[in-house]
C-alpha cells in the first residue's frame, strides 16, 4: 500500500487523529471539547489533512481503534472509517483498543517478554481483561482476554492498566500483589504505530467488515429495549 495512513482513536471520552504521510512524516491532533456535545472527529480529520497538505485521494488506508470502549465514540469512529474507506476505495485496519492503551504506556511496563493486563469496559464487579505481551520483535500481542467477574490477576503480568471505574477488588488485588496500577491513556499516535506494524504484516480488512468490539450488551441498547420493548427497529449490540 502506498499513500498516507490515517488513524482514529475515540474509544473513550477523548477524540484524536494521527497521520503518516506518504513521505513518512507523522503528526497527531487531540480534539478539544466534549464529543458528547458536538462532532469533533470529522473536523479533526479535515484539519490534520489540511495541515499536512494531504488530499483525500492521497490516503491509502484508515486505521481505527475498535474497542472495547464507549458506545457512542466507538460507533462514530467506525462509521467514519467505513465512510472514508468506501468513498475512497481503500482498506481499513482494525486496531484493538487494549493494544492502543498498552502501546501508549509502553515506557511504563515494557520489557521483552513481559505482560501487562488491560482492564476495559468495567461494569459492577466485572471488566473485560486483556493480557498484552511484548514480543521479541518489538510488537505487542494479545495473549489472552475475556470477561472477568473476579478480582484475580493473571500471574504473569507485571502491571495493570486500569482506571478508577475498574472493580475496587481488582485494584486491591493488584496492590496486594505488588503490581503497579497505571492510569490508561489512549492516543491516535499509539493507534498509528500499531497500524503501521499491522500494515507491514498485511493485516488489513475490507471496511464493511469493521465491527465495534463489545464485551457485553451496551447500556444504551439495554435502555432502548427497556423503554421501547415493542419497537421493531431496536438496535443490537454486537458482542465479540
Amino acid at each position: 500500500m502506498t499513500g498516507a495512513l490515517l488513524a482514529i482513536e475515540s474509544s473513550q471520552r477523548t477524540v484524536s487523529v494521527a497521520l503518516r504521510t506518504g513521505s513518512g512524516a507523522r503528526s497527531d491532533i487531540l480534539a478539544e471539547g466534549d464529543p458528547r456535545e458536538r462532532d469533533l472527529l470529522l473536523p479533526a480529520i479535515d484539519r490534520i489533512c489540511r495541515d499536512a497538505a494531504v488530499a483525500p485521494r492521497d490516503i491509502g488506508a484508515v486505521a481505527v481503534s475498535t474497542g472495547p470502549g464507549g458506545f457512542t465514540g466507538l460507533r462514530v469512529a467506525v462509521a467514519a472509517a467505513k465512510g472514508l474507506c468506501e468513498s475512497l476505495g481503500i482498506p481499513a485496519i482494525d486496531v484493538r483498543s487494549c493494544l492502543v492503551a498498552a502501546e501508549a504506556l509502553r515506557a511504563q511496563w515494557n520489557t521483552r517478554g513481559s505482560c501487562v493486563a488491560v482492564a476495559l469496559a468495567s461494569k459492577g464487579s466485572g471488566c473485560w481483561m486483556s493480557v498484552v505481551r511484548a514480543e521479541s520483535d518489538d510488537s505487542i500481542t494479545v495473549a489472552e482476554e475475556g470477561w472477568r467477574d473476579d478480582a484475580q490477576l493473571p500471574p504473569q503480568v507485571c502491571a495493570l492498566i486500569a482506571d478508577v471505574h475498574a472493580p475496587p477488588r481488582l485494584h486491591s488485588a493488584a496492590h496486594a500483589a505488588g503490581v503497579a496500577v497505571i492510569e490508561p491513556a489512549f492516543s491516535a499516535r499509539a493507534c498509528l504505530a500499531l497500524a503501521e506494524r499491522q500494515l507491514r504484516a498485511g493485516d488489513l480488512c475490507d471496511a464493511m467488515s469493521l465491527r465495534v468490539r463489545y464485551p457485553r450488551e451496551p447500556e444504551a441498547v439495554l435502555n432502548w429495549r427497556a423503554r421501547y420493548p415493542s419497537r421493531p427497529d431496536a438496535p443490537t449490540g454486537e458482542v465479540r
